[in-house]
């Protein structure tokens, strides 16, 4: 069926960057785009009003972990401040004793609603790292009824972290842990590269620089391409592990890749906060951006995740002017790429002490372009003839916008996920008028609520200090 999307604001690609259509217009037939331009007089079968709405390229999260929100909720509990930024250690870490009652996946209700939940911020491509569980059979099933298109695979390790009863981090290693995770991350793309008509690709995602031997990352890199898929890594993601590897290796995370010829245009790093030159770590030497940007390795940043902890990257500018590809993700709840646009230019702003610093065009560019090429698919994050028909429009004729000028501007700097009103991948329409097509949503909403409620009550249970929930993440107020 063809279908007309005129009216809006279109961001159309020229063939180098982006561009605004005033008024224009998109055309797709099926999965791909036919027309991209001012007006369209041919016959279609389907005609979609935008008018006062952006028409923007299908937008790719770089970094996303499927999932419930509730254990989130534990990522600033008060009775573990660390000094080490640990993030996702302070609740991700259950003592010995605890770990077969903590963050277990749900595929159905919890990963389910996450993809849901972030297809409707505008996102059309996600980067779903380890979404697979030891049965990947039914998350695949599940990926294909939402209907996004999503590069995934088990994630893998050699360590298990614990913490014991007096809240201190502990890596129990196991060398044949990492290889049989990879080779079940193998076997996964093998298997599933290309499933859900094409929308699912697969990657190889070994955890962290110091979670993994360089053994297991040079296998990885060997792994990745013998199958010709692409590799993410989290790599400096907090004090402990760049001290960790520093103690190790006597060199960076960073540095350690590049030792062992990890890096290349087909890696990408999450994170990558805590690099030489950052404040936290207060280690002058070297110079961990020259090293990405010269190996051509891509960067997935999640701002929100490290302003709820009160650090910023230091700085998104500066590792776009060193010459690194920026992509942006969601690492954390709300999964609202849209504010996290905003998030990484204003933290720009911050960390270079500069009003003109995260400029809105950049940060746009990093959850468009910046993404498809960490990916290698220059028909994706883009509008024009040819391109897959990866399509979100955004409503700007709202109060909240108030005058547009610009409205790449206009939504970086005011926009969210609720300003979403259709997200269309492959050519179907997923999201309509601000509402999910394929299920009940108020249904799916009550089964999230009664699985938070069954995670916060197993609180006691892994957590290394044995208190309630109410105790280890006090209420803002009493609630009676």
């Amino acid at each position: 069926m063809k279908t007309l999307i005129q009216g809006g604001y279109v961001v159309g690609f020229n063939g180098q960057e982006h561009e605004i259509i005033r008024d224009g217009a998109v055309v797709f037939e099926n999965d791909r785009i036919l027309f991209v331009g001012k007006q369209y007089f041919e016959p279609v079968e389907k005609k979609i009003e935008a008018k006062g709405r952006l028409v923007s390229p299908g937008l790719i999260d770089t970094h996303f972990h499927s999932g419930i929100n509730a254990t989130d909720y534990l990522l600033n509990e008060p009775d573990k401040p660390d000094f080490f930024a640990s993030n996702y250690l302070a609740h991700g870490a259950p003592t010995r004793e605890g770990a077969k009652h903590a963050h277990l996946k749900d595929v159905d209700v919890g990963q389910r609603f996450s993809l849901i939940h972030v297809l409707k911020s505008g996102v059309t491509t996600t980067l779903e790292i380890g979404g697979p569980g030891a049965d990947p059979q039914p998350y695949v099933e599940m990926v294909g009824e939402v209907g996004i298109r999503c590069y995934t695979g088990p994630s893998y390790k050699n360590v298990n972290f614990h913490h014991d009863r007096e809240g201190r981090l502990e890596y129990d290693w196991d060398d044949e842990r990492g290889v049989q995770g990879l080779k079940k991350a193998i076997a996964f793309a093998e298997k599933f590269n290309g499933a859900c008509n094409g929308r699912m690709h697969t990657m190889l995602f070994p955890g962290h620089v110091d979670s993994c031997t360089p053994e297991l990352l040079e296998e990885s890199r060997k792994a990745a391409k013998r199958l010709g898929v692409r590799v993410q890594i989290h790599t400096t993601i907090n004090l402990i592990e760049f001290h960790t590897v520093m103690k190790r290796y006597r060199c960076t995370p960073v540095e350690l890749l590049h030792r062992i010829g990890f890096l290349d245009p087909e890696v990408s790093l999450s994170h990558c906060i805590f690099v030489t030159g950052h404040s936290w770590v207060a280690y002058p030497y070297g110079d961990d951006v020259k090293i990405i940007a010269d190996s051509g390795a891509s960067v997935a940043h999640s701002p929100l995740k490290y302003l709820k902890l009160g650090i910023t990257m230091e700085s998104f500018d500066r590792y776009r002017k060193a010459g690194i590809n920026v992509g942006i993700g969601t690492d954390t709840f709300p999964k609202d790429i849209i504010s996290e646009m905003r998030y990484a230019a204003l933290g720009s702003r911050v960390a270079d002490k500069s009003f003109i610093a995260g400029h809105p065009r950049d940060v746009f560019n990093a959850a468009t372009l910046g993404g498809a090429k960490m990916i290698g698919r220059d028909d994706l994050g883009r509008l024009q003839k040819g391109a897959k028909a990866d399509i979100a429009i955004i409503n700007l004729k709202d109060i909240a916008f108030g005058a547009v000028r610009d409205p790449i501007k206009a939504l970086v700097e005011t926009g969210t996920s609720r300003d979403v009103r259709t997200v269309i991948v492959d050519g179907e329409i997923l999201v309509d008028n601000g509402k999910y097509l394929r299920l009940n949503e108020d249904e799916l909403l009550d089964k999230v609520q009664a699985k938070g409620e069954e995670i916060w009550s197993s609180v006691p249970k892994w957590h290394w200090t044995g208190k309630n929930v109410d105790e280890v993440l006090p209420l803002a107020f009493k609630m009676k």
